[in-house]
């Protein structure tokens, strides 16, 4: 029990965080607003919003169609030549 609610703020934290710098539009506002009549003088998103729109943003980059290209042998061969080069 003590370490949960540890988890607890961390994992807060992190979709606050996550909110603030990738995640926040006004039309998620602004269209809770029209849709909850409960939420019309909130100008703020809750973090129930917060938690949906990462959840969005989740299924979206796991269905996506397009991936990251992947380092052809070259490149490979140059990041490991450059790692000797550090160790050394």
């Amino acid at each position: 029990m003590e370490r949960t609610w540890a988890f607890g703020i961390y994992v807060y934290t992190l979709v606050v965080v996550w909110y603030a710098l990738h995640g926040h539009k006004p039309e998620i506002v602004t269209q809770r607003r029209l849709s909850a009549p409960w939420y019309p003088e909130n100008t703020d998103p809750s973090f129930a919003d917060m938690l949906t729109t990462l959840r969005h943003a989740i299924i979206a980059a796991r269905f996506m169609s397009s991936r990251p290209a992947q380092p052809t042998n070259t490149e490979i061969r140059q990041v490991q030549h450059a790692w000797a080069l550090a160790a050394a």
